[in-house]
């Protein structure tokens, strides 16, 4: 007997790395685990991206035409939905089309009625979607499905989602072999639980199901295995509060510390739920954590069911810093009853709790959430369709917005991509300046001067530099800057460095004089005015003390990605012109002989720890 066939489309954001079909794998793995579904359904999961045309989605889906195709829809790719189910219904009106995902459970009925759907999913698919090819197999009605809207549907509350209460009746969608780990091996999504305890305005996470539902700790360590040999890089863990559940997620944390330890992981945590222990455990591992803090205005976050007290919250972050965890925050602008000014505030005190990154949106009233109910109330004017940003509020105009926005841009440059963390504040005190003000000047700055076409870091770290001395000057300070200067430029080599990543194999140790090197990605060789060693005391010293405890000293110092591991080491004037003449374009030989040198037993050693340390690479 000829299979039914179902095709299960993803279309994902091409500029972000985390473009795994888990919904879709989710779906197939749940379907393949009936039997009587299974023999009669072969269920395919195409992926493709938002800037492939909506033509060559449906040609590509309807090439070996299926009788059903299913689409996880979201905010950025609704339109292109659409679109594509108008194209296939025209040409094959026989194909079944239906839609699930956030947007599905947002807008069933907008969706209905924006494009020729035969159906659409609301909530959680697995449950619901089993049902619905039970039914259709057997020929029967799609009517009376909890979660399932038909044409001409009105709004029902006893229809709207079908939540599966006890995840652990799924298969996994790794175990089951449904997605390969392997394939995602850089950036895979993790699933432990679904819910979330807090109701959040600007969020429906956790609307329509109470509490949190969890995967066994036995399945994840199972997953666990199998990411681990299939030499996963990367896991972004989904769950919303990863946290929440103190014991457990100290138990999870252990479990990939003994199963995973050399897998980075990124996690969303709240603060309510830190611990010195945790961030400990959090610090012992490759994982960085994502905060949200949203604003630092108790009378703002009301407004969307959250709370704040800004003190007991500096006291948690304090635990991640001590503990060196790394972690970000995340904040929005536009928060009913928050202001150019407010917002201003929370930047500064974001920014002084010295996140490894600072995340800022603009507020999004998206369909299905509270503070979407709650619009008109608050006077917000948003764009009627996704992304669904605010425009502007009482206490938000246009031009507000974006200012806000370019307080945003210049901070994304300056702070998160320019690798800030470890040294903006040590200018900001010298300037006596606050952050708001500081990047604000930035934003100008960048806008009175000609960028760089492509901003790569290293293009990043030149800019810093030219504006925080336009800062010294301005500020009276230029005496100080070119200690600055020397900090900016470590602090932008070790970023680099570290984002370059360590050689993908180790390279064969042996050389002789016909062998060719270059430096590896990672490694960077900087000249500073003074002594690296007497660098570091900057902190301790300010700027004043340090010039007057230190001279200038010129230093040769080489950062570099051993394994993973970002190293230094202060060679001497010799051995840097050394490393800068290994472009992988003269020999060994060629450059002994230009160079004149007759001794070269201190270089040959170099050069063997070099290649031993990855700093160097044969070509």
């Amino acid at each position: 007997m000829k299979k039914i066939t179902l095709k299960l489309a993803s279309i994902h954001i091409k500029d972000l790395p985390r473009t795994v079909p888990l919904a879709a794998a989710s779906l197939k793995a749940q379907l393949d685990s009936v039997d009587a579904i299974s023999r009669r359904l072969d269920v395919s999961i195409p992926e493709y991206i938002i800037d492939h045309s909506a033509s060559f989605i449906s040609e590509d889906l309807c090439g070996n035409i299926p009788d059903m195709i299913g689409f996880s829809t979201y905010l950025w790719n609704r339109h292109l939905v659409m679109e594509i189910c108008r194209i296939i219904k025209e040409k094959f009106p026989a194909v079944i089309l239906f839609a699930g995902g956030a947007e599905a459970t947002a807008l069933p009925l907008t969706l209905l009625d924006s494009a020729p759907l035969d159906f659409v999913v609301k909530g959680e698919g697995e449950i619901v979607l089993t049902e619905v090819m039970n039914r259709l197999l057997k020929g029967h009605s799609l009517d009376g499905i909890s979660g399932v809207f038909l044409k001409g549907a009105k709004r029902h509350p006893e229809k709207d989602q079908q939540p599966v209460m006890d995840l652990n009746v799924l298969p996994s969608p790794f175990l089951t072999g449904t997605i390969d780990p392997g394939r995602y091996r850089a950036d895979l999504w993790w699933e432990l639980s679904r819910g979330c305890p807090f109701k959040c305005g600007f969020c429906f996470e956790s609307r329509g199901v109470a509490g949190i539902r969890q995967i066994a700790l036995e399945r994840l360590r199972k997953e666990l295995d199998l990411f681990e040999e299939k030499k996963v890089t990367h896991i972004f863990v989904l769950d919303p509060t990863f946290n929440c559940d103190l014991k457990r997620a100290k138990q999870i944390l252990r479990m990939i510390h003994e199963t995973a330890p050399l897998i980075h992981f990124t996690f969303e945590i709240r603060t309510e739920f830190i611990d010195r222990e945790i961030a400990g455990l959090f610090a012992g591992l490759h994982c960085s954590l994502q905060v949200g803090l949203q604003s630092a205005h108790p009378e703002v976050l009301a407004h969307v069911n959250r709370t704040i007290d800004p003190v007991k919250f500096a006291k948690k972050i304090s635990m991640l810093n001590d503990a060196s965890a790394i972690f970000g925050l995340d904040l929005i602008y536009g928060l009913p009853g928050d202001t150019p000014a407010g917002f201003k505030a929370s930047l500064d005190y974001a920014l002084r709790l010295q996140p490894n990154h600072l995340d800022i949106f603009p507020l999004a009233v998206i369909p299905g959430t509270a503070l979407y109910d709650q619009a008109e109330s608050f006077s917000l004017n948003c764009l009627a369709d996704a992304p669904y940003t605010l425009i502007s509020s009482p206490g938000f105009s246009e031009a507000g917005m974006a200012e806000a926005e370019r307080l945003k841009n210049a901070c994304e440059i300056f702070y998160n991509r320019g690798g800030a963390a470890g040294w903006m504040f040590m200018a900001l005190e010298t300037l006596e300046m606050r952050p708001s003000d500081f990047l604000a000047d930035f934003a100008a700055y960048l806008s009175s001067n000609k960028q760089p076409s492509v901003l790569t870091r290293e293009a990043i770290t030149v800019l810093q530099s030219s504006f925080v001395k336009e800062q010294f000057i301005r500020h009276h300070k230029k005496n100080l800057f070119p200690v600055m200067e020397d900090i900016i430029a470590i602090h932008g080599a070790l970023d680099r460095s570290l984002y370059a990543g360590p050689m993908l194999a180790e390279g064969e140790r042996g050389f002789n004089d016909e062998t060719a090197f270059s430096l590896s990605p990672g490694t960077i060789a900087l000249s500073l005015k003074y002594d690296f060693n007497d660098l570091m005391t900057v902190g301790e010293l300010t700027f004043e003390e340090f010039l007057d405890a230190y001279r200038p000293r010129k230093t040769y110092l080489v950062i570099y990605n051993c394994g993973g591991a970002v190293k230094t080491v202060i060679i001497d004037r010799a051995l840097n012109r050394l490393l800068s003449s290994l472009t992988g374009v003269e020999t060994l030989r060629q450059f002994f002989e230009k160079e004149n040198i007759k001794s070269r037993k201190r270089m040959d050693e170099f050069l063997e720890f070099a290649v031993l340390e990855q700093i160097i690479q044969k070509i």
